[in-house]
């Protein structure tokens, strides 16, 4: 599936083994993988209040999960990938997009979730560093 999806990628090596925020991790020279801070910019540029953007492990934002799937207005496209937990397997595919950001939580690290057919947005800091993700650059200022 990875002509169509991508790579899913552990949070450990999408950082390229850094720990600090922002880092260029896997991304080409002059981009990054973005923060918590850095999508939670985008999500109430998008509509989401600060209030609904603070939220922690929930769905949260009316509207702005659809901005962001497939046909949304906003760009970003999402390609509903699903993830590889720890243990070797895939799922979810074209059901969820699960993107890493660059900000640990603890031995965990915080991820956004998009849901096919759902109008919110997941923010959450549950899962394991060693599950993969889709990884989206963000392209440095």
């Amino acid at each position: 599936n990875e002509g169509a999806y991508g790579r899913l990628y552990t949070w450990d090596v999408a950082m390229n083994g850094s720990i600090q925020e922002k880092a260029t991790g896997i991304c080409p020279v002059g981009w990054h993988i973005p923060s918590d801070g850095e999508w939670k910019i985008l999500e109430m540029h998008l509509g989401m209040t600060q209030q609904e953007a603070d939220m922690v492990n929930a769905w949260r934002g009316q509207g702005v999960g659809t901005k962001l799937g497939k046909g949304g207005g906003s760009g970003y496209e999402a390609l509903y990938a699903g993830r590889m937990t720890g243990y070797g397997t895939y799922s979810l595919l074209n059901q969820y997009e699960y993107v890493w950001t660059s900000t640990e939580y603890g031995e965990n690290a915080w991820r956004r979730c998009l849901e096919s057919g759902v109008t919110t947005v997941g923010r959450w800091n549950t899962f394991p560093k060693t599950y993969a993700f889709s990884v989206r650059c963000v392209k440095n200022k």
